[in-house]
């Protein structure tokens, strides 16, 4: 009987000694370095086959296996866990009758490796033994390495040296595994422990019925590297098997995976029945494969079923691209039906209800980008905190439900000056009063603008979507787009204000939230001192990405403030008047609830 060795590397494979010359070749060379031997023991024909070809690689042979060990990889868990994990596993043998004098648990220098005796099992020799190992460990554990029980599968042997860590792999008794802190352990494993008195390991069939004979048609012959960041939906849904109650559904995806990557309905029906496992009929998987290919099914990241298993680390994530969809007129009457019938209270931002203009259809909705522009001093950041701040400005009237979730990224002034702004409008108070009395009216006016959110840091598209994944908000208000970096290869004004606001415009889409820019008028519009659709910096880049335009004018040495909205794809444009106040409330001018000390 032969076992595989390597001497200092895994790399260095492919020795085939005695198996009885192991324990002196791990004596000599383990204590300056590691050594490694295979899981499975090899016969005659492995040794003839090594002398031919000098590798085990693609032997086919037959193959034994003595003793089956555990693995418990530390990873990325702390010790203590990693502890538990082996703890665990020897409780869970004891709990299926299996007695200490069948386990020897060694800890490998980072985890553990627990060795049971392989008279538990009594796994038969043979080709397919790999696979029967490797099957039978699956369904008795969850939380192990199962890339040990692969055809050419590897491990430290005892009393040799890791050289990452320093320590050596050495046995424990079970009592020192459960009683031990890892400090204690470490420090046992600083050297060889070679005079550890050892029990033979043995075992009476305990587990034999739990062996898995079935062999599956497709089989891994070694650990592979699978394609994880490419739809790991998919990837998912094919590993969860056949679930009852989704196979119909699972089945249409799968195929239409199979289709849109060109793969013949040939191939996508061998795969598919094998994934089926004779759990559906037949017949019925066959009809769903054809009807797939045949009416072209298409599903995307915003499938409900791909959507529930979607993943960060997918290369679509980000853009949510896997498939460019196209809608079929049923699907678009759904989506029509779905928007009629939406509750959309505490998601939309009614500028109607806030200037007092009861007749104009002047919602901002979900999905929304709305850009707010004008030159220097006309109040472009005062009015967009008095809309997401819930200003009724014809009632001069902090309005609770007209406020939403907001993340604010205030790119130009510090947080406590915005905050201490918010206070100033929730409270009606002018900056004096404030700052005489700013605890007293936090704390009376707290609730006022819990809902908002504050970031300071200029960030790019890519930051401001993982600052919407983490704070979940219903509106983001960037105050200015200028402020937002674009990406390295992007040059030029225009072209960064371009990518800017489309990113933003796709990203208020994907995420079905509001989102508010702020931006500057153009040089040229600032110097006639006129607003249109097409003043704003970089213009034609931001009204064609914006769903709903707003420009404001006005002077910073007088009070006057004129707001219209030039663009509302799916509504009414309006203007009104304002009048700025020390609050910084941006009162309607005709309003009779505006404040005596700002009439005129």
């Amino acid at each position: 009987m032969y076992v595989e060795v390597a001497i200092g590397s895994p790399r260095k494979r492919g020795l085939l000694i005695v198996k009885e010359n192991l324990h002196d070749l791990f004596l000599k060379e383990g204590k300056e370095q590691a050594v490694y031997r295979s899981l499975y023991t090899y016969y005659d024909d492995a040794f003839e086959y090594v002398k031919a070809k000098g590798s085990l690689r693609d032997f086919q042979g037959e193959r034994g296996i003595e003793e089956i060990l555990i693995d418990i990889d530390k990873k990325d868990n702390s010790d203590i866990y990693t502890q538990q994990m082996a703890q665990n596993i020897v409780m869970a043998f004891s709990d299926m009758d299996v007695g200490e004098y069948s386990i020897q648990p060694y800890f490998s220098g980072t985890g553990y490796h627990i060795m049971v005796s392989g008279e538990v099992f009594n796994f038969k020799k043979g080709k397919n033994l790999p696979y029967i190992v490797k099957e039978t460990l699956k369904s008795i554990f969850d939380d192990i390495d199962f890339s040990i029980y692969s055809r050419t599968g590897i491990y430290r042997l005892e009393h040799t040296l890791n050289p990452k860590k320093g320590f050596y792999k050495i046995p424990l008794s079970h009592k020192e595994l459960f009683n031990l802190n890892i400090e204690e352990i470490k420090e046992l494993a600083k050297d060889r422990r070679l005079v550890f008195q050892y029990n033979p390991l043995e075992g009476n069939g305990e587990l034999q019925d739990k062996i898995i004979k079935f062999i599956p048609k497709v089989r891994s012959l070694q650990t592979v590297f699978e394609p994880k960041n490419v739809v790991p939906c998919i990837q998912k849904l094919y590993n969860q098997g056949p679930n009852k109650g989704n196979r119909n559904n699972t089945i249409l995806r799968l195929a239409s995976h199979y289709l849109r990557h060109g793969f013949p309905s040939e191939q996508a029906k061998a795969g598919i029945l094998h994934w089926n496992n004779n759990s559906l009929d037949e017949n019925i998987v066959l009809s769903n494969i054809e009807n797939t290919y045949n009416r072209g099914y298409r599903y995307g990241c915003n499938d409900y079923i791909l959507h529930e298993h979607c993943s960060p680390r997918c290369i679509h994530y980000k853009n949510k691209n896997y498939l460019v969809e196209v809608k079929t007129s049923d699907q678009m009457q759904k989506a029509l039906e779905e928007r009629m019938s939406a509750n959309y209270e505490g998601k939309t931002l009614d500028l109607a209800k806030l200037y007092g203009i009861d007749d104009r259809d002047i919602m901002v909705y979900p999905g929304e980008l709305m850009t707010i522009f004008g030159p220097t001093g006309a109040s472009k950041t005062t009015l967009a905190q008095n809309i997401v701040l819930g200003y009724d400005a014809w009632n001069n009237y902090i309005r609770s439900e007209y406020q939403i979730p907001t993340l604010y990224l205030s790119l130009e002034l510090t947080d406590w000056y915005t905050h201490k702004r918010h206070l100033q409008i929730v409270s009606g108070m002018s900056k004096k009063n404030i700052e005489k009395s700013y605890q007293q009216m936090y704390e009376h006016h707290k609730d006022d603008i819990s809902h908002i959110v504050v970031n300071t840091v200029s960030p790019t598209v890519d930051g401001i979507r993982e600052m919407i994944i983490s704070y979940q908000p219903r509106c983001v208000v960037i105050d200015y787009i200028d402020l937002v970096q674009p990406p390295s290869h992007i040059r030029g004004e225009y072209e960064t204000l371009k990518y800017i606001s489309h990113s933003l415009s796709t990203l208020a889409v994907n995420t079905g939230i509001i989102i508010i820019q702020i931006s500057q008028t153009s040089r040229e519009y600032s110097r006639k001192q006129i607003l249109d659709l097409y003043a704003g910096k970089g213009s034609g880049a931001i009204e064609n990405a914006s769903r709903k335009v707003l420009g404001i004018t006005g002077k910073s040495d007088s009070k006057e403030r004129k707001v219209e909205m030039f663009k509302n794809t799916d509504g009414e444009t309006f203007e009104t008047e304002l009048e700025w106040t020390s609050s910084f409330r941006l009162v309607c001018a005709n309003s009779p609830h505006k404040p005596e000390m700002e009439r005129n």
